[in-house]
């Protein structure tokens, strides 16, 4: 088995049994280049299991106030609310084109944006279906809409860690326009740990990333320089060289203030988690 980012041979690396749920045992396995690691399990599953894995598992807290596997979650997403709006405050973050939260779940990052900020954030989840959804998602959007290059924000939270094949996370990135900006939420370790007591294997985790896998993806798809934001854990990714300058000012200035949000610049990938 090849690794998903650089094509190098991945090697095993460890396993941990989920007896709760239908994967039982899974074995991950470690990209000796870039240090990414995989669940060969996850990837050998079936369509309709691992669609029913996901089903089952986001069921458990979907629609709910908690999630006692992540019980930051709520706080997190209003923290990332919060950021969107000051990016779009400072000019960092443009309008034109539409904006989407892809595996966006149960929308609320999308509730949070409309409903504080009067903006507004187009919503998709493979696993949600929304035309049982319509009264409560009116902007949840059908596969036919995910067009390339249509999105000028294209956010994902907590989603990197759910695919499990190459051409998945690329369909994911074409979606942003080429003056668009990347949006991106997942753990990010200098070294994944080598421990099935790890907080983030949970049953539908497959794919885990480090600093250089996540720089090689960056360089990969032709992204020049990020910015991040520490509380809420969040990465934007830019393409366009033309706007770097003028970016690293606004940031700069922002900055300065005496509360935030304040953000981290870098002509590259921001590799904040070492």
């Amino acid at each position: 088995m090849k690794c998903m980012i650089c094509n190098t041979q991945l090697h095993f690396y460890f396993s941990k049994r989920f007896d709760n749920f239908i994967i039982n045992e899974a074995e991950y396995f470690r990209c000796g280049h870039c240090g990414f690691v995989f669940s060969k399990t996850h990837a050998e599953m079936t369509g309709e299991d691992w669609g029913k894995l996901n089903l089952t598992y986001h069921a458990s807290f979907q629609g709910k106030e908690t999630n006692t596997d992540d019980p930051s979650w709520l706080s997190r997403l209003a923290e990332q609310a919060h950021v969107i709006n000051d990016v779009q405050s400072l000019g960092i973050l443009q309008g034109g084109n539409p904006w989407l939260d892809y595996g966006c779940g149960d929308g609320k990052l999308s509730e949070i944006l409309t409903r504080k900020y009067n903006l507004i954030l187009n919503i998709y989840d493979k696993y949600m279906d929304p035309y049982d959804n319509k009264q409560r998602f009116p902007r949840f959007l059908q596969d036919k809409e995910l067009i390339p290059g249509r999105f000028n924000f294209v956010i994902n939270t907590s989603v990197f860690e759910h695919f499990r094949k190459r051409h998945e996370l690329d369909q994911l990135e074409t979606l942003v326009s080429n003056d668009g900006v990347f949006g991106i939420h997942t753990v990010v370790c200098e070294n994944i740990p080598q421990d099935e007591s790890w907080f983030y294997l949970l049953p539908v985790h497959c794919a885990f990333f480090t600093n250089k896998s996540m720089e090689l993806l960056f360089q990969q798809w032709g992204y020049n320089f990020s910015l991040y934001n520490v509380n809420a854990r969040l990465w934007l990714w830019f393409k366009d060289k033309s706007r770097s300058r003028i970016i690293k000012e606004y940031v700069e200035n922002a900055n300065k203030r005496i509360k935030g949000p304040f953000y981290i610049y870098k002509n590259g990938f921001v590799d904040y988690w070492k």
